[in-house]
């Protein structure tokens, strides 16, 4: 009793607001979210870590080629002379270069 007021907490109205507040804010961190779906042959950047490079390191290793998918959010990549499993928010889709496509010999 604080200041000789008693109070009755209603536990299940408390319960039921935070369960409320959870939702707004996974609904709000999730409307940024963007879903890739990879699949086998896809190119990737692969995210470097940032404790370990120095400041004008560059942010991203790759392009790699995604070998394959798995149920649990992971990607097995190809890294040349290993093959490495990641999870799936350590990668972003891989560009193609300006002009890759593009034959020279074409007269325009």
């Amino acid at each position: 009793m604080i200041a000789g007021i008693a109070h009755k907490t209603d536990w299940a109205e408390q319960y039921q607001r935070k369960l409320d507040q959870v939702a707004r804010n996974n609904k709000r961190e999730n409307a940024k979210r963007r879903d890739w779906q990879y699949v086998p042959g896809d190119r990737v950047l692969l995210k470097n870590d940032a404790g370990a490079q120095p400041k004008m390191a560059p942010l991203y290793s790759g392009p790699y080629e995604v070998i394959a998918v798995r149920e649990n959010g992971t990607l097995v990549l190809d890294r040349g002379r290993y093959i490495e499993t990641v999870h799936i928010h350590r990668v972003v889709p891989a560009k193609s270069k300006r002009g890759e496509g593009c034959h020279k010999d074409q007269d325009l």
